[in-house]
C-alpha cells in the first residue's frame, strides 16, 4: 500500500475526491437532519448535492485507484442509504406506513446488494459496482424527497432497482464459480 510522501504529494493530488467525498458525507448527514425536520424539498436539494459529489468523488478515487479514496467513497455510499432510508423510514412510520415500508425494504435490499459486491470481491470475483445503477439510486432518493407525492413510487422503484443489482451480482458470481 501506498503511503504519503514527506512532500505530501499524494495527498495533494488526492484532494479533488478526498474533498468531494467528505462534502459528500456532510450533506448526507444534513440531509438526514432535513428528513427529520420533515422539510422535504430541503432534504431532497441535499440529497442531490450529495449524491453530485459522491458521483464526482466516486470517479475521482476510481481514476486514481487509490484505497483509500476508494474505501471513503464505498463508506460514504453506504452512509448515503442508510443515513436517508432509514431516515424516511422512521419519520413516515406512522403517516404513511407504506412509503416507510418501501424504505426499509429498499434499504435492505441496498445493503444486500452492497454485501454481494463487497464479498464477490472480497473472494476474488470481479463484481462491479455501475454507475448508472448509483446514479439511478441517488436520483430516486431526491425525486422522491423532492416530489412527496412519488415518495412511496420512487421508495418501491428503489427497492426493484437494488433486488435486480442484487440478482445481477449473485449470478455473476454463481457463472464466475461455474467456469
Amino acid at each position: 500500500m501506498e503511503r504519503p510522501d514527506v512532500g505530501g504529494t499524494r495527498w495533494a493530488a488526492m484532494s479533488p475526491a478526498l474533498v468531494a467525498l467528505v462534502v459528500a458525507g456532510g450533506l448526507v448527514a444534513a440531509a438526514t437532519v432535513a428528513v427529520f425536520l420533515w422539510s422535504e424539498r430541503t432534504a431532497g436539494v441535499l440529497a442531490a448535492l450529495a449524491g453530485c459529489s459522491l458521483l464526482w468523488g466516486g470517479a475521482l478515487a476510481t481514476r486514481r485507484r487509490d484505497p483509500l479514496l476508494l474505501f471513503l467513497d464505498s463508506v460514504v455510499d453506504r452512509a448515503f442509504d442508510g443515513c436517508l432510508l432509514s431516515a424516511i423510514a422512521l419519520q413516515l412510520r406512522d403517516s404513511d406506513t407504506v412509503a416507510a415500508a418501501a424504505a426499509a425494504i429498499a434499504l435492505v435490499v441496498s445493503f444486500v446488494a452492497a454485501y454481494e459486491r463487497a464479498r464477490g470481491q472480497s473472494l476474488g470475483y470481479p463484481v462491479e459496482d455501475s454507475l448508472v445503477t448509483r446514479t439511478a439510486r441517488y436520483g430516486l432518493v431526491a425525486l422522491g424527497l423532492l416530489i412527496p407525492e412519488l415518495l412511496s413510487a420512487t421508495m418501491f422503484a428503489l427497492a426493484a432497482l437494488m433486488a435486480l443489482a442484487a440478482a445481477v451480482r449473485a449470478s455473476q458470481v454463481a457463472k464466475q464459480e461455474r467456469e
